[in-house]
């Protein structure tokens, strides 16, 4: 409704004469309009001049809508109170046009204050949107230099372990990064489009880490938009999830399918990452990326399940109701 009434608004002030001329345009249609209906409005002969007060409040200010109150009063009593086509109406008929000018005259000034209202409204989302903008550039631009710097550290070590360790922690920045650049704060208040931003995580993945093994990473995910920080939790987990299988599922030269899928239900999600490979090992201790994942999912009201494929190692996440909601 908001949104409405922002869009009929002009967008500038006119002039003296414009809106004046206006107003009586308005209050002439009324006229017309209420002289159409006079036998269906004939006990009601001010009744069809309150909108047309209002409209000219909305649109212009309250100046116009007292203008259009007297107009239209002035014209109620000429034309369609007994005696017609004469100012001398009784006393009830007069109480009734005083009325209706106290009440018109409340209204116009109430309404120029809601459409002021409005307007600052509408300044203060476009001015709050400008500035999520600038936060999530900085923000993206920050996690740039972050992720640098650590690559530029992993280069520099010479322990291989150092350098794994490293590569995933740079790997998980890159994550969030990359919601970052996906953030919609101009219009969507900070959502992020679950469906594509999975994707493309997915194929830079598969992309860094396959090498040369013919291992595909499909993803099928609802079409959504999320906030961001549920964004970078469920970016954060399938990271884990796809890693690990890109890592551990497919030794030596072995190629396969992992298959990404994401539901949404109300509110509710759920995170499925399945591979064709070896199996889940039955004796696998829980190392940093398992306990991130499950600390993840703890924070979205979540669990995680593991079970085999046949063949291969599947992994679900699901969330409560309210996962789609800010974490």
């Amino acid at each position: 409704m908001e949104n409405m009434l922002v869009r009929l608004l002009p967008r500038r002030r006119y002039g003296v004469l414009l809106r004046y001329g206006a107003t009586g345009i308005i209050v002439g249609i009324a006229t017309l309009l209420r002289y159409s209906m006079d036998e269906l409005l004939g006990g009601f002969p001010l009744l069809i001049f309150f909108p047309a007060v209002f409209l000219c409040a909305l649109l212009f200010d309250r100046g116009s809508g007292f203008f259009a109150t007297v107009l239209s009063a002035l014209i109620a009593a000429y034309f369609f109170i007994e005696p017609y086509f004469s100012f001398r109406i009784s006393f009830p008929s007069v109480v009734a046009v005083f009325i209706f000018v106290v009440i018109c005259f409340t209204m116009a000034a109430v309404t120029e204050a809601l459409r002021k209202t409005i307007v600052r409204l509408d300044e203060s989302e476009k001015t709050k949107a400008l500035l999520f903008e600038e936060l999530a550039h900085r923000t993206k631009n920050d996690l740039a230099i972050i992720s640098s710097a650590i690559t530029l550290q992993s280069n520099a070590s010479d322990n291989p372990a150092v350098q794994s360790a490293l590569k995933e922690a740079n790997a998980r920045v890159l994550v969030v990064a990359k919601a970052q650049e996906r953030l919609r704060g101009d219009k969507d208040g900070g959502l992020v489009d679950l469906s594509s931003y999975i994707s493309a995580l997915c194929q830079g993945l598969g992309d860094l880490l396959r090498g040369v093994r013919p291992i595909a990473v499909r993803v099928s995910c609802t079409a959504i938009n999320v906030p961001s920080s549920v964004a970078v939790h469920v970016g954060l987990i399938v990271n884990e999830l796809v890693t690990n299988s890109l890592k551990y599922a497919y030794p030596t030269e072995r190629g396969g399918i992992i298959t990404v899928e994401i539901f949404v239900t109300g509110s509710s999600l759920e995170v499925s990452v399945a591979d064709d490979g070896v199996g889940c090992p039955d004796d696998v201790k829980p190392g940093l990326g398992s306990k991130l994942i499950r600390l993840l999912a703890k924070q979205l009201g979540g669990t995680v399940e593991r079970e085999q494929a046949e063949p291969g190692c599947r992994v679900r996440v699901k969330f409560d109701e309210g996962a789609l909601l800010p974490a």
